[in-house]
């Protein structure tokens, strides 16, 4: 699979018993991705055996507890391992600053390289850009700055036809050109179309991350069309006005957004502890949305072929 999340914590606000505040792992051909960090999370890391050297950016969506909390132990236990490869951290100000000031207070020096990038703006923002993946950036609707996050595949380069190497004698820089999807054309004006010598590559895949935010019409514009979209649900239609008041979604609003913006898979989650059992929320929203799944903690999801 290309993409493979795994839920280490499903809870809004206050941790209960058997739910973490909010932290996903996003594994992206074997690169780890860390999206938001609530209190808790390397816990989770290590129950669930997370490689912890294998993640190098964290993306916070805001800088409420539930989601950031973690983050400071977790830059400690770093510093604590010896780490020494650069670490990048994408939220919104002042976390830069926030970070500086708990370092400074308890007295800690890191051995390693932190880049804290502030994640602003009014429209969707490409904040990273890799050969593999790039990372997508949109607003929110919360009561302070809040951003959710989309990561889409790059189209692979095209696999050659084996035997059609040694057909048209094809050189390394021919074959090159080939898998990029490039006709190939030698001296003497001969044409080989790559789509000839290479195969079809396969769908690339895409995951959103939407929390915390309230329901506004804009945000399925944001993720369009991927194969799973998380979107918190932090109350059922039992507690609308107290979702509107605080700017927050149900399971209802979570699923209208999947069914406006065509995702394949909708992925609920922050749950409120006032619900003791998640089936309600998977109810309300699978009226609008079918393919709508309460997302469990220690589950790891498949995204894509």
């Amino acid at each position: 699979m290309a993409f493979r999340l795994t839920i280490l914590g499903t809870s809004s606000a206050l941790p209960t018993s058997d739910r973490y505040p909010t932290a996903h792992v996003l594994n992206v051909h074997e690169r780890l991705f860390l999206i938001d960090c609530g209190e808790g999370t390397q816990m989770q890391m290590r129950r669930w055996k997370i490689r912890f050297g294998k993640i190098n950016h964290i993306f916070i969506s805001h800088l409420h507890g539930d989601h950031f909390f973690g983050v400071y132990p977790l830059l400690s236990t770093y510093n604590l391992m010896g780490r020494k490869t650069p670490l990048h951290l994408y939220a919104p100000a002042p976390a830069e600053a926030m970070i500086a000031r708990h370092l400074a207070d308890f007295d800690i020096n890191l051995g390693y390289e932190l880049t804290v990038h502030t994640v602003a703006g009014r429209s969707m923002k490409s904040i990273l850009d890799d050969r593999r993946v790039e990372v997508f950036s949109f607003p929110l609707k919360h009561r302070i700055p809040s951003y959710g996050y989309l990561f889409r595949e790059k189209t692979p380069d095209r696999n050659m036809i084996r035997e059609k190497i040694e057909e048209f004698g094809l050189t390394v820089e021919e074959i090159g050109m080939a898998r990029k999807g490039k006709d190939i054309i030698r001296e003497g004006g001969e044409i080989i179309p790559f789509i000839d010598v290479t195969l079809v590559p396969r769908q690339t895949v895409s995951y959103a991350f939407c929390s915390d935010t309230g329901w506004f019409r804009k945000l399925s514009s944001y993720v369009t069309g991927v194969d799973l979209l998380y979107h918190e649900a932090t109350f059922g239609d039992d507690n609308e006005a107290l979702a509107l008041k605080t700017r927050h979604s149900t399971a209802r609003h979570a699923a209208t957004v999947a069914h406006d913006a065509g995702v394949k898979r909708l992925l609920l989650g922050h749950f409120s502890a006032r619900y003791r059992s998640t089936a309600q929320l998977e109810e309300e929203a699978r009226q609008v949305f079918p393919e709508t799944e309460a997302a469990r903690e220690g589950i790891t999801y498949e995204i894509g072929g």
